[in-house]
């Protein structure tokens, strides 16, 4: 009897363990739509290297589609205001408002793709229980990376509606590194339409042309870490830059990867090359051919190394 007891057991773990993950990837997918569906109105800190910046969000979705914004209230005031999918960043200086189109911007708590499969496929989810946040009982996961290739980051939702209310990034020694946390939020009950507009409308508009121009190069990264894919790419005007870049963006859901592209004719000086590192913040430097290539993002630096040994030019057919 007793061997059988034991052979019982033995059968009913892995059932057990793939129920529990898979309700832990229903609760990561419900956090990812729920904080893309709900209309909300809060404010948060964004913790990190000994600073908290304080910020205000309000989100809206109604028949004709979303409205976000942004107001900056540490530091500098400015603000950024989402009409669906264009983005536009206001300044204020003087009597004057520069306003900027921005080609992407992502706003806390909007940081997971919709379709979370890359994530389920790369990170190993773990439950952190309950817990208290912004006065809402909420439910915490862990992701911890399947490879070396990614950090691992903590997740707190609201129980009742699924918005994530914290959002933690570990380090390779699974330390704090920086964490998004609402200390108040209204969710569900749509801020007025009024609450989007810049509120600088005493100010002269001066509009900027955008710095970011959409682009497709002959540049790929031709081997990927798992899961990680090519989101977009464009020509970027970056300060001290006489001329435009090449910039991509790679990502697994969570992790961002940007890889800016140059001639070294444009450079100068010869430019500095190597590995350099400050908090979760990677940048690694290399030079292909006639081409100084910066790679940097909030990931182990061999995701870094891996993709721009993998980079190059793809030759016309």
């Amino acid at each position: 009897m007793k061997w059988l007891l034991i052979c019982l057991t033995c059968f009913c773990l892995p059932a057990t363990a793939a129920t529990d993950s898979n309700n832990l990837n229903a609760t990561l997918s419900r956090i990812a739509k729920a904080t893309a569906q709900l209309s909300y109105d809060g404010t948060f800190m964004y913790q990190h290297d000994g600073h908290v910046d304080i910020s205000h969000i309000a989100h809206r979705i109604d028949s004709a589609g979303e409205l976000a914004k942004l107001d900056i209230l540490s530091g500098p005031p400015h603000a950024f205001v989402r009409v669906n999918d264009a983005v536009y960043c206001y300044i204020p200086n003087g009597n004057e408002v520069k306003v900027e189109r921005r080609q992407h911007h992502q706003f806390f708590p909007e940081l997971l793709p919709i379709n979370t499969t890359s994530i389920t496929e790369n990170y190993t989810i773990k439950s952190l229980g309950t817990s208290t946040i912004a006065n809402r009982n909420s439910i915490g996961l862990n992701l911890l990376p399947n490879d070396g290739y990614r950090y691992a980051y903590q997740l707190w939702s609201d129980a009742e509606t699924g918005l994530l209310l914290k959002f933690i990034k570990l380090d390779g020694k699974l330390r704090d590194a920086g964490e998004f946390t609402f200390s108040q939020v209204d969710i569900g009950q749509a801020p007025e339409r009024s609450q989007f507009q810049a509120g600088y409308l005493s100010k002269k508009a001066i509009t900027i042309p955008s710095k970011e121009v959409e682009t497709k190069s002959n540049w790929r990264v031709h081997k990927l870490p798992s899961g990680y894919l090519f989101i977009r790419e464009n020509l970027r005007e970056l300060p001290g830059k006489q001329h435009s870049v090449i910039h991509q963006v790679y990502g697994d859901g969570l992790s961002i990867v940007s890889i800016f592209i140059e001639p070294l004719e444009q450079v100068g000086n010869p430019p500095p090359t190597g590995l350099t590192s400050q908090g979760l913040m990677s940048l690694y430097a290399h030079q292909i051919g006639q081409y100084q290539i910066t790679a940097l993002g909030e990931v182990p630096p061999a995701t870094l190394m891996f993709m721009v040994e993998n980079l190059s030019q793809e030759t016309a057919p």
